[in-house]
């Protein structure tokens, strides 16, 4: 599974982040970006959290056609 960074928001404004990575949800490279973000984190800014994208092989049903 390949999971995102959605990165930060900072004074209203998207801040993207680079990180991507090829695991399972509580690999120890995501806990460890977390709390890099996490440390960053004040009043004016805020980490968005992961997102992760479909696997091969499932479709997300925005193709326009009827079952």
């Amino acid at each position: 599974m390949i999971i995102t960074c959605k990165g930060t928001k900072t004074k209203g404004r998207l801040e993207k982040c680079a990180f991507l990575h090829d695991g399972n949800w509580g690999d120890d490279k995501l806990i460890e970006h977390q709390a890099f973000h996490e440390s960053l984190s004040d009043d004016n800014s805020f980490w968005l959290g992961f997102d992760s994208s479909l696997s091969f092989g499932k479709f997300s049903g925005r193709d326009g056609k009827q079952s």
